[in-house]
């Protein structure tokens, strides 16, 4: 299982805000605000349960929680890569 997330922030210390923690909890950056990481429900909660005390009114974030054949069978234009390492990352 796959945790995808996507945001529409404009405030960039907002923005900041919310790629730190993504990062700090394990996501890696797909696009400029996409983010995708290894884990299920418990995960995609405790992200949004995070990004809940960052984000502002006008912020915008989507979590879908996809099974690895559904990601196997994204279709990826240009250089789209949604490639995530099997080990342990060190940030």
């Amino acid at each position: 299982m796959y945790v995808i997330v996507s945001y529409d922030i404009s405030s960039d210390r907002r923005r900041l805000e919310i790629m730190n923690k993504l990062k700090a909890m394990g996501y890696i950056r797909v696009q400029r605000s996409l983010y995708i990481a290894r884990g299920g429900s418990a995960l995609a909660k405790d992200t949004a349960r995070a990004l809940t005390r960052l984000m502002d009114r006008e912020d915008s974030v989507i979590i879908l929680i996809i099974d690895g054949q559904t990601l196997n069978n994204a279709i990826k234009l240009g250089t789209a890569n949604l490639a995530i390492p099997n080990g342990p990352m060190v940030i």
